[in-house]
């Protein structure tokens, strides 16, 4: 997975993230629009034959956009870690 920077503002960010595809973008998006500090989040795959997307994201004015996105990033990383403890759970 490589990440590349498309634009970058105090409340908006827009990354090209390549090796990815819908699964990763609508999981981002989906979380994103989920932060009470998002404004606007969506994310599209700019062709069909390329496994990259760009992912866009603009939060509250005075809100760092960065932490935000760490902070959607940590949410994810948790609820999949608590769906593997699950699931190792219920297959033993």
């Amino acid at each position: 997975m490589e990440i590349e920077v498309l634009t970058k503002t105090s409340n908006h960010l827009a990354i090209k993230i390549k090796g990815e595809d819908h699964t990763l973008g609508n999981l981002l998006m989906k979380e994103a629009l989920r932060h009470p500090k998002v404004v606007y989040a969506s994310y599209r795959v700019p062709h069909p034959l390329r496994e990259e997307i760009e992912f866009v994201i603009t939060v509250q004015e005075g809100t760092d956009v960065g932490e935000v996105l760490r902070e959607i990033v940590g949410g994810i990383k948790r609820e999949l870690s608590d769906f593997k403890s699950a699931v190792e759970a219920s297959i033993k």
